[in-house]
Order: structure tokens, then sequence, then C-alpha cells
């Protein structure tokens, strides 16, 4: 059985729906993380069978809003991701299951690399915002609880995420309304380049990894593409399905501000790891399917 929690997230609801197509046995936690009581009475009420996979996606993700309460933050990335992990493992063994753990991180964790790189696992790590930060610290956190388990662990990297549906504050949306609006001065790092993935590839990556035999009990994988997208590139793909008549002359007018203080310039994975895992290229969904279905609102 897999289990999975933040269902509700920019990740879940795609998870739901591959899950859905692969008519695996899985089950979506609905308790809060800050509920524990209300976990425990929902995991009572759960047949695991003979073993699970937790995947845990349930995070403050917002970057402003980490920024500005840095405590609440640290208090719902790490703490109650631990005592959730905890709560789903005790209840595991208590009914005989065998358990792993898929925590779904990020690739901002890891320290600036010059212009062209791609970040391998080992890469050194330097996060520089506090989501980051809460990110890394929960991954040292659930890879201690995890081993005094004794359940395998497995920490998947997600670097740049794309979808058809995200909240306006993310890039492709904010792009999707420049565009509309003709708003196209101060983009703050047009020309930054990140590694994207449609949502609905991560999570069929993410499924890979579950069904997937780890040749160690604690694994890093970057969940990647490895083929950099500067944010300009991804604004003319934009623009190209919003008004390819005018895309060249739109294209001119677009000017670049500053990016945010923690942000870099580069941030591009390698995904090999990922591929010798699961024996799939990363990426099904191109870039232009992603940006077609953001801007018809379908997917």
């Amino acid at each position: 059985m897999i289990l999975y929690n933040g269902a509700s997230g920019g990740l879940g609801r795609y998870l739901a729906g591959r899950l859905s197509a692969r008519e695996e046995p899985s089950h979506a936690l609905t308790a809060r993380l800050e509920d524990q009581p209300g976990l425990e009475t929902e995991l009572s009420q759960l047949d695991p069978g003979d073993a699970i996979t937790l995947i845990h996606l349930a995070a403050r993700v917002s970057v402003p809003a980490c920024e500005s309460d840095p405590s609440d933050a640290y208090n719902t990335n790490v703490l109650l991701a631990r005592a959730t992990v905890a709560t789903v493992l005790d209840w595991a063994s208590q009914r005989g299951a065998r358990a792993r753990v898929i925590y779904v991180s990020s690739g901002h964790v890891y320290a600036a690399q010059p212009d062209g790189s791609r970040l391998a696992e080992d890469a050194p790590t330097l996060p520089r915002s506090v989501y980051a930060q809460t990110k890394l610290a929960a991954e040292q956190a659930l890879l201690s609880l995890s081993s005094r388990h004794e359940v395998p662990f497995l920490v998947a990297r997600v670097f740049g995420l794309l979808a058809p549906r995200q909240a306006p504050n993310y890039v492709l949306p904010g792009l999707i309304e420049r565009v509309r609006s003709g708003h196209l001065d101060g983009i703050p790092g047009l020309d930054f380049a990140r590694d994207y993935l449609d949502a609905r590839d991560v999570c069929e990556n993410l499924l890979l990894l579950a069904s997937a035999p780890w040749p160690d009990p604690s694994l890093v994988v970057n969940v990647c593409s490895g083929v950099a997208v500067t944010i300009r590139e991804l604004l003319r793909a934009v623009m190209a399905e919003v008004d390819p008549t005018r895309a060249d002359d739109i294209m001119r007018d677009a000017a670049a501000a500053p990016g945010r203080p923690d942000d870099i310039r580069w941030l591009i994975g390698d995904p090999g790891r990922l591929i010798h895992l699961t024996g799939s290229l990363p990426q099904r969904i191109p870039l232009s399917r992603t940006v077609a279905d953001a801007v018809g609102g379908v997917g």
C-alpha cells in the first residue's frame, strides 16, 4: 500500500491521479500534520497489508511565508514532519508491515554551482532560503528516525516544478498572467536557468521509485530532467501559446529584474541516479504541452 499526505497540495492532487490510473492500493492521509491524534485514529482504520511506502509531501512551501515566520516553517516542515513519519512507522510496526519512506525535498538545498554544471546527489548543500533550510533539516531528522526504526529511507529532491494548475505565485501562472495583461517589465530572474518537470512527471517518477528496489537503506535521488530552461525561454513558450502571431514583438518588451535574495542564476540537476533506479527517462511531458495545458486550464 502507498500512503501519502499533502493530497490537496500542488503535487498531491496529481499523485492521486497517477495512483488512480495505476489502480494501485493507496490511501491519502487526511489528518493535518498538527493533528497527531487524528492521524492515529485514521491509521487505526486502515489495513496496511504486508508492506507500505509512505510518500511524505505535506509541507509549508511558500518561500515568502517561510521567510516571514521561520519558527512556524521549522515547526511544520521539520518537527511535525518527523512526528508524522514516526506515527506511521509505529503503526506499521504494530501491524507487522514492512515500511519504506520517501521524503519529497527540494533541489534548492544544494549550494550554488557554476553555469553549465549539473548537480549530482553528492554535491555540497548550502540552502539559501528558510524553506530550503527546513527541507534539509527534515531530510536529516527523518534519516535519523528511519535508521533507528531500521526502515529504508529515500530523499527525492525535486527541482523546478510546473503544473497545469498552480497557485498564482508560481512562475508559470505568473508568466501567463503577465503575457495576458501585457506587463512584461521587471520580470525577476528572467535569464536564470532552472530544471523543470511537469508535476505529472514528478508524480510518475515518485511512484516508479516507490516500486523500484533500493540498493541502499538510505538514498538521495534527484527528481529532475537535467535540461536547462531559462525564465525567458519559458516566457516565450507561454507567448507562443497565448498569442503566437505577436510572440517576437512581445518578447522585445520583456525586461529583467533582480531575483530574490536567496535565488541563484543556475540550478540544474543530474538525473542519472533516477534513470538508473527507474529504468525510465524522467521527462515524458514536453514543456510545450505543460504550457498549453496551463494556458487552457486543463490537466
